[in-house]
């Protein structure tokens, strides 16, 4: 074995502190394709902010709000025992141009200023929204919510992330539970982890793991990238062909070789019906196995609505049962096996052309195509 290579997996063998992979839990703001905008989350901040919102978790955001700000500034909380939660509050600047607070909680003596901020920069004129609310100076408070630490020039506002907010809330979320609306929990827990999704994209452990290994990994990955255009050629890239195409014609199967132009699956159509009757070859497998190991999922694929009618319709005629497969609208994996290989039998293109088209053979795939073909242009003639 090439040195290198012989130091790279003794290297692997030994990794037993490989930093876990954090798993990113989808939510509905995911599914409704919002779980980055600003205005979405401030509307959900001042629906919890509002103590009597339907959520029946009274002060819960305030008083959790507050319990940071006064750890970050030694100030006292403020009383805001009855105020309103204002969103986009308009301000004019000097130019007459009107600039818009994001959360205004306000009662007659006192406010809480809040500018939210997801992935945008900290470029708002907080010292026009400071003085938007006509309430003493000592009764003010500014904060700029922020998914990681921001610096923030004016003195009166104190950055928070959503993420220490988020912590703070769920510390706190004991003594509010008894009278909170269960809806309203899936709510907030949907939000929470939303918050914690868009805070860690990435896993610090694994930054540093990389940084620390980053020449090894680099050369893994290029191992990687060229076991996968090796195999990727040999299955379906035309400068290839010339493995298959014989073999195809050697056998009799008249097919060709629809590139899909990625690594994951392409199609051998049938000559006679190109459009409706075809060989679909999923070979993902080969680099995200599981327990089954290296394998190419193999189908008997049919395409069209009116194709899948037709041989639903002619089941009894054609004599040919599907095996359970999955099936679509417009297509039918209406049977399927798998080629199994070994990482030998990967390593030479000769022996990855002849197990596919043996496998080809030895399923009667493509006898079955053929029968469905021709019973579909006898009805269609």
């Amino acid at each position: 074995m090439d040195k290198e290579l012989e130091l790279l997996s003794d290297w692997l063998k030994h990794q037993n502190d490989l930093p876990k992979k954090r798993t990113h839990k989808e939510t509905l703001l995911d599914i409704a394709g919002i779980d980055h905008l600003e205005n979405h989350w401030s509307d959900i901040y001042a629906y919890f902010f509002n103590p009597k919102a339907s959520h029946g978790l009274s002060r819960l955001f305030i008083d959790s709000l507050q319990d940071i700000l006064c750890s970050k500034t030694e100030q006292s909380p403020l009383m805001m025992k009855s105020f309103s939660v204002l969103r986009e509050c308009g301000v004019q600047d000097e130019k007459g141009n009107t600039k818009r607070i994001d959360l205004l909680l306000q009662n007659e003596d006192e406010a809480i200023i809040i500018e939210n901020k997801v992935y945008a920069a900290l470029y708002n004129r907080l010292d026009l929204y400071w003085n938007k609310p006509n309430v003493p100076e000592e009764n003010k408070r500014g904060i700029v919510l922020s998914p990681w630490a921001t610096p923030v020039k004016f003195h009166n506002f104190v950055n928070i992330t959503h993420e220490d907010f988020a912590h703070t809330i769920e510390n706190n979320l004991s003594a509010y539970f008894a009278t909170a609306n269960p809806k309203s929990l899936i709510l907030l827990q949907d939000f929470i982890q939303n918050i914690y999704n868009v805070t860690h994209a990435m896993n610090e452990e694994e930054v540093y793991f990389y940084f620390e290994n980053r020449e090894k990994i680099n050369r893994l990955a290029e191992i990687r990238k060229n076991v996968v255009s090796h195999i990727w050629k040999t299955i379906e890239e035309d400068g290839n062909t010339k493995l298959l195409k014989p073999l195809f014609k050697e056998n009799g199967m008249k097919l060709s070789i629809k590139t899909k132009n990625n690594v994951d699956y392409c199609y051998y159509t049938f000559d006679a019906l190109p459009d409706k009757v075809m060989l679909t070859l999923v070979y993902d497998t080969l680099w995200n196995y599981d327990k089954d190991g290296c394998r190419i999922r193999m189908f008997l694929e049919l395409q069209s609505k009116e194709m899948i009618k037709f041989v639903k319709d002619m089941k009894d005629t054609l004599e040919l049962e599907p095996d359970g497969h999955k099936e679509d609208t417009t297509w039918w994996h209406y049977k399927g096996t798998k080629i199994t290989f070994t990482p030998k039998e990967l390593a030479n293109s000769n022996d990855i052309a002849t197990r596919i088209v043996n496998t080809i053979k030895e399923s009667h795939f493509y006898e079955d195509g053929q029968k469905i073909i021709a019973l579909w242009k006898e009805h269609h003639k």
